[in-house]
């Protein structure tokens, strides 16, 4: 009896051992796919952060690019105004140069169309027409203010330049000038053919019915002048030939004398406070002979 109670006892101490040890080893089984589990949770985990952490430093970098961008284009704006395309300024082919070192191409005068854009009664005047209506309604503007502004001269051929220049080189010898003196002396009111800017249909001699004279600059005396100086840039229009600008020009004062460059360009010159040529050179456009080297009509 004793000896049966003992061969159970050892049989159940042998079933208990078998089933610890498969609590060990499902225990094991589960320590190591709850750690594997775990680890990839952390590992996810891990990922996310820094998924995010690049997104915010990508975030805070084109923020900071922003910033850095924004920055530099306030300070560019307030050092210089933006630069506009060609393309987009309202008439920017009418901004080139005509002197004598920049004369037209020969048959320039040939190639473009003109409008006819005032008359005396006994004479019409043209001028470009892609530049003609801004003439046109310069002078409806004026009238509105009580200024009847008059065109003595306007777009010239080729031929009635060398005409025109010809005829004032006699007068001169004439009236006792040797013919290099009276050359000399006409270039500085009249420009040769093909170097004035009235054969380009651009240029307009402008008076009114207060006073009409070449022979002097009386015309700045009149209410015209000064209706002119204080709006003819909102037409497109500038002072071709001011006063005390001649030795750049190489033309005398002409306070009648008016150029289309269109109104941006208008307001740039006016406002600088220089004439044609010394813009030109500000800005770089011409070389050291004052060719220009940009604005060129073609």
């Amino acid at each position: 009896m004793e000896q049966r109670k003992k061969r159970r006892k050892k049989k159940i101490s042998k079933q208990a051992l078998i089933l610890r040890w498969i609590m060990i080893l499902v225990l094991i089984l589960l320590i190591f796919f709850g750690i594997k589990k775990i680890a990839s949770a952390f590992s996810r985990v891990d990922e996310s952060t820094a998924v995010t952490s690049a997104s915010t430093l990508d975030t805070s970098q084109q923020t900071s690019d922003i910033s850095v961008n924004t920055a530099a284009d306030t300070t560019e704006d307030s050092m210089t105004e933006s630069i506009i395309p060609e393309e987009d300024i309202d008439n920017a082919w009418a901004m080139f140069l005509v002197n004598n070192q920049n004369p037209l191409p020969d048959d320039y005068d040939k190639r473009i169309s003109v409008k006819k854009v005032y008359s005396n009664g006994e004479r019409d005047f043209e001028f470009d027409e892609r530049a003609a209506d801004y003439l046109i309604d310069m002078f409806e503007a004026a009238k509105k203010d009580g200024i009847n502004l008059t065109v003595n001269s306007s777009y010239r051929t080729i031929e009635y330049q060398q005409y025109n220049f010809d005829r004032s080189v006699q007068q001169r010898v004439n009236n006792g000038m040797s013919y290099e003196e009276a050359v000399l002396d006409t270039e500085k009111e009249v420009a040769y053919p093909g170097k004035s800017e009235h054969n380009a249909g651009l240029s307009a001699d402008i008076f009114s019915d207060e006073y009409v004279s070449f022979d002097d600059d009386g015309f700045k005396n009149t209410k015209a002048y000064a209706w002119l100086m204080e709006n003819a840039a909102d037409y497109g229009f500038i002072l071709r030939y001011p006063e005390g600008k001649e030795a750049e020009t190489g033309i005398i004062y002409e306070p009648w004398h008016y150029r289309f460059v269109g109104v941006y360009y208008a307001h740039k010159v006016q406002d600088s406070g220089l004439c044609l040529e010394e813009f030109f050179e500000e800005n770089g456009w011409l070389d050291e002979n004052g060719t220009a080297v940009k604005m060129t009509v073609e």
